[in-house]
């Protein structure tokens, strides 16, 4: 019965967005909220796992924190340009690569600050 319920309040609200003149317009809106809310979220966490860990970034060294700082944004960059790199086979291709290459430094710089 419970389910039958939730179902029934999923389809009323997708009726709503349908039928109801500037829903899909207020289903856009809340859309975004909810995408800045879970951004907001994300930063506060890495800033919260940034002060929480400083002395272990400073440890790491000028080459490894580069690596590391030059990897995150290079995802954070990568991700925000997806929906143009996606168009295309060599984009795709470049973005995989891209991050792989990312991934590559973030490892490295992971099994540095293990063996500190």
């Amino acid at each position: 019965m419970k389910h039958v319920r939730n179902v029934a309040i999923l389809v009323a609200l997708a009726v709503a967005v349908v039928a109801i003149p500037g829903g899909s317009d207020t289903a856009g809106l809340i859309g975004a909220i909810f995408s800045l809310l879970i951004v907001s979220l994300i930063a506060y966490f890495a800033a919260r796992f940034y002060r929480d860990h400083q002395v272990d970034v400073y440890g790491l060294g000028e080459t490894d924190r580069a690596i590391l700082y030059l990897s995150i944004g290079a995802i954070v960059v990568l991700l925000a340009a997806s929906g143009q790199l996606t168009t295309t086979a060599a984009g795709t291709l470049g973005e995989i690569a891209g991050l792989a290459i990312c991934a590559a430094g973030l490892l490295r710089v992971f099994r540095r600050w293990q063996r500190l």
